[in-house]
């Protein structure tokens, strides 16, 4: 039951409300065993997607978006522009643990809020760029890739609304007069899913604008070719 309890926990809603002795490099046992077994969960589920995504791309059907000049991501501005965006919210995030360990309420404050506004921005942008593809003709249903497409940016966007709601939580304690140490569980498990969110959106990047020979090279390797 131990087990299950550290498994089930939220590390991003772990604050005390009594005082705690600051740790800048740690949190709790339980919520770190908790974060770690999030980002497995997470990482894979999209591990398993990928494999299927690999799968279909060897079919006949399957229209990469990327390859030829004529395809909305053979060049992917909007694409490399989110990608600043989210840098951007984590690189504020990690400012943000950086001021829980030298104690400054102010720089936490400004870096979680900073962090959080960004993630917004690229859910925002992502969003555009589903439209940008619908009025391309580029639907859910017009192609086996439109539909990984939507399904790999619309799973990675949830997941990051789910962590901006965990900021406004951090955000709200700190307006309410809680002390750096007793968030500071909380900021760092933010930060690290933050840049969690970053590699794998870096990742998801890679693989939706590859061409056709990239995803039979890349099956191949995988032994599903």
């Amino acid at each position: 039951m131990r087990g299950f309890s550290a498994l089930t926990e939220k590390p991003w809603l772990a604050m005390p409300q009594g005082p705690m002795q600051f740790d800048p490099e740690g949190g709790t046992p339980s919520a770190q065993i908790a974060l770690r077994f999030l980002l497995m969960v997470i990482s894979i589920a999209f591990i398993l997607i990928f494999v299927t995504f690999l799968t279909r791309s060897q079919y006949p059907d399957f229209q990469a978006l990327a390859g030829e000049p004529w395809l909305p991501f053979n060049q992917s501005p909007r694409l490399w522009a989110t990608t600043a965006v989210l840098v951007a919210a984590s690189a504020a995030m990690h400012w943000a643990w950086r001021s829980v360990k030298t104690q400054r309420p102010d720089g936490v404050m400004l870096g979680i809020s900073v962090g959080g506004f960004l993630a917004l921005v690229f859910i925002m942008a992502q969003w555009t760029t589903w439209n940008y593809l619908v009025n391309l003709g580029y639907g859910v249903s017009e192609n086996p890739a439109n539909a990984y497409f939507f399904l790999f940016t619309g799973l990675h966007a949830l997941h990051l609304f789910g962590g901006v709601l965990a900021v406004v939580r951090v955000f709200i304690r700190i307006g309410r007069g809680c002390s750096i140490s007793q968030v500071a569980v909380a900021v760092k498990a933010c930060t690290t899913y933050w840049h969690y969110l970053l590699a794998l959106w870096l990742l998801l990047f890679f693989l939706l604008t590859r061409t056709p020979e990239t995803y039979a090279i890349i099956a191949a390797a995988c032994g599903l070719g």
